[in-house]
């Protein structure tokens, strides 16, 4: 049996930030690979001008590039409409029927799961990795983790992350207002957004400031 991290996310750009959690995760939660899956429409930030789910998939396999452990996946993306992790979740679980499903996140997502689509079907059909992350206190994740544990009989491992705090907005910033994002996101992916001009500005991937 494989353990198969699932790590969703708008990816909008996919910086360093979320390269670096899933090495993390990688290591931490002992997965055996890890797949990348970026959304169609997420349910949960409405009214942003998000990019085509082609521009942020062909994103996130320029970041990840050679690394064996590392997939994308386009099954949201070509499924279309709002992206429901529930419904992902159940896809997998057909797919990999004798696989264990890890589903990564942050605290603070974790925390806000109460909330998501059928969030009973997410704690039956993977073990929840999260991250203490985004300023959250470990007693607040810990009260999270009782709750879910308690009323849906979740399995959820904890991991000590090394994340750096990394905002995809600030990027997206500071790339409309022609500023660098050099060491906040891979050189191709810089390339990538400049020839698409896929946020309206222009970054240089080794300007001084």
């Amino acid at each position: 049996m494989l353990r198969i991290g699932i790590f969703g996310g708008t990816f909008n750009p996919p910086h360093l930030g979320h390269m670096l959690l899933a090495v993390e995760a990688m290591e931490k939660a002992e997965l055996d690979k890890l797949v990348f899956m970026p959304c169609a429409n997420p349910p949960h930030k409405t009214g942003l001008d998000i990019p085509a789910g082609e521009h942020r998939f062909n994103m996130v396999k320029l970041a990840v590039g050679e690394n064996s452990d590392f997939f994308v996946s386009d099954m949201e993306i070509d499924a279309g409409g709002k992206s429901y992790t529930a419904k992902t979740l159940e896809r997998l679980a057909e797919k990999f029927p004798s696989d264990r499903l890890c589903f990564i996140v942050g605290a603070d997502s974790l925390c806000e799961m109460e909330s998501w689509f059928c969030p009973q079907e997410i704690f039956k059909r993977a073990e929840i990795v999260v991250a203490l992350r985004g300023g959250m206190k470990e007693n607040e994740l810990n009260m999270a983790i009782d709750f879910f544990t308690q009323k849906y009989s979740a399995d959820i491992r904890k991991i000590d992350m090394k994340v750096i705090e990394m905002s995809s907005t600030d990027i997206r910033e500071r790339i409309e207002k022609g500023k660098s994002v050099k060491y906040m996101l891979c050189d191709d992916v810089i390339d990538y957004i400049n020839a698409n001009g896929i946020y309206k500005g222009k970054t240089e991937a080794y300007a001084e400031n």
